[in-house]
């Protein structure tokens, strides 16, 4: 007989996730007053989400998951190989004033973002400035924009679905859905958002980032935000198809 529905569901390939740690290897990212590095936070963060994820029945998949240098274009090309379904950057925010605090989501800027938005990406893409820099190829880069600006209104949404969890989540006060030029985003065919989870320049918020129950707080309230995009009917193209034959 006909395949139960149950059976039909599993035949139905989960959501991937492909969880971007920022930085590693040489590249420290930015330090908290204290000497807490960006890249050893933003891998804690990475795993407290892929764990979370995974309980929730998400495939994971990371950038990686020791402290390695990978350059920021190949961490959106490593989540386009893997077929993930979203692709989440997650880093620390910096500022001089050392009382700001709080989350950022950003989705990517085709043009030139606002002034502060500007010097975040500027910031995040130092990394990329130096040695290991590719040569700029000019119809690599225009493919690399085409790649995910057939995703902005999603990846806008899923910034918007995310942040809207952190706000909720309490401590970490609101600070909105941004848009600039992060390399770390370009190329990446599918939804992509970045996180400033909190500020590694703010004491308190350094301290919290070293604590497990603080990190697993922010992987519930940005899993929750992954699944609200989902449940609101965001279904990426390639499992569309499949989705429907699924139905029986």
């Amino acid at each position: 007989g006909p395949p139960s529905f149950m059976a039909a569901r599993k035949a139905v390939p989960h959501f991937k996730v492909m969880v971007d740690a920022g930085h590693g290897g040489d590249d420290h990212g930015a330090k908290g007053p204290r000497g807490l590095l960006e890249k050893k936070a933003a891998l804690d963060l990475a795993k407290a989400l892929g764990n979370r994820l995974e309980t929730l029945g998400f495939e994971v998949g990371y950038t990686r998951s020791d402290d390695t240098f990978i350059p920021l274009w190949d961490r959106p090309k490593l989540a386009n190989e893997s077929g993930a379904d979203l692709f989440i950057s997650l880093h620390l925010n910096s500022a001089r004033a050392r009382a700001a605090k709080g989350s950022e989501v950003y989705f990517l800027a085709l043009g030139r973002a606002d002034e502060e938005a500007d010097a975040v990406a500027a910031l995040e893409n130092a990394s990329a400035a130096g040695a290991a820099a590719k040569v700029f190829d000019p119809v690599e880069s225009i493919l690399e924009d085409l790649a995910q600006k057939a995703y902005l209104l999603d990846s806008e949404a899923l910034a918007v679905s995310v942040q809207t969890q952190l706000n909720r989540m309490g401590g970490i006060k609101e600070r909105g859905v941004k848009q600039a030029p992060f390399i770390v985003l370009r190329g990446a065919a599918m939804p992509a958002v970045l996180i400033e989870t909190a500020f590694i320049s703010n004491t308190r918020e350094e301290a919290k980032l070293k604590d497990p129950a603080f990190q697993k707080k922010v992987a519930e309230a940005i899993a929750t935000g992954i699944r609200r995009f989902f449940a609101n009917g965001h279904l990426p193209a390639k499992r569309r198809a499949v989705e429907v034959a699924a139905i029986p």
